[in-house]
């Protein structure tokens, strides 16, 4: 594991993490509230290791143009759903903005007691955790705002993001989100979806994903920390995917009512 001092800071989306400059090329980007979230792994052996990650940050071809490890390359355990071509694309996005996290925890052990701190620009969040929780958290995070076409789906939680998430949390954020969406589809004359099959659908996409980037991050790896913590993040969307209504039946108490609406 590489040694740095402590405050080093190492932004997500940029090959060497030395560099803080995530283009925003899109005007729909740049037009967005800027959320930079920081994660601060401070290990018992008094090392630290910060990771900035711009949740509004673009894609960087020129980063795609040079080389990288064999386990970022896009045709290397490519994703069965990837629509991305090698002709146009080197690298698996996803991989390059994981890439030094995945590198700086691929010697450490799953169980590892690490006190993590996340601080977003509202509120900062503190748990004493394994190695593996931590990362699982911080994983989801950059995979959500990376490149990829269907990881990226999730962005909109990422603005909001709730580390250390149970599974009631993360299912009543989901559906929230979804039916936020449904309901301004509804409002333009389309043909919302309250069943919620597309976000099932959704869901099962994401266990596949995560599945076939395990197998990025296992050939990355020579212990475990990172390999579970993906592997937490192939059960999270399982668990969605098969018992999306039970689960909503479960957690019904924290609904909303409406007022009585006078006819």
């Amino acid at each position: 594991m590489p040694n740095r001092r402590a405050g080093d800071k190492i932004f997500v989306g940029s090959p060497d993490g030395l560099s803080g400059k995530n283009s925003r090329e899109s005007p729909d980007l740049a037009s967005l509230r800027p959320v930079t979230i920081e994660y601060v792994f401070r290990l018992d052996d008094g090392q630290q290791f910060n990771f900035q990650v711009d949740t509004e940050r673009s894609y960087q071809a020129r980063f795609d143009k040079v080389e990288h490890p064999f386990w970022t390359k896009l045709d290397f355990q490519k994703c069965t759903l990837c629509p991305l071509s090698s002709e146009q694309f080197r690298h698996c996005p996803a991989a390059l903005d994981a890439k030094k996290i995945t590198e700086t925890f691929r010697a450490m052990l799953s169980y590892v007691e690490v006190t993590l701190e996340v601080r977003t620009p509202e509120r900062t969040y503190s748990k004493r955790c394994d190695a593996q929780t931590g990362l699982r958290a911080l994983f989801g995070l950059v995979m959500a705002t990376s490149g990829c076409p269907i990881l990226s789906r999730l962005k909109g939680l990422a603005r909001t993001h709730l580390p250390f998430s149970t599974m009631e949390e993360t299912i009543f954020r989901t559906v929230g989100a979804y039916l936020i969406q449904q309901f301004l589809v509804h409002k333009n004359g389309g043909e919302p979806d309250w069943e919620l099959k597309g976000l099932n659908l959704l869901y099962e996409q994401l266990q596949e994903v995560n599945r076939c980037f395990k197998g990025r991050i296992d050939a990355a790896s020579v212990q475990d920390a990172n390999m579970n913590a993906l592997g937490s993040l192939v059960y999270l969307a399982m668990g969605v995917s098969f018992s999306l209504e039970a689960q909503l039946q479960e957690i019904q108490h924290l609904a909303i009512s409406p007022a009585h609406l006078e006819k």
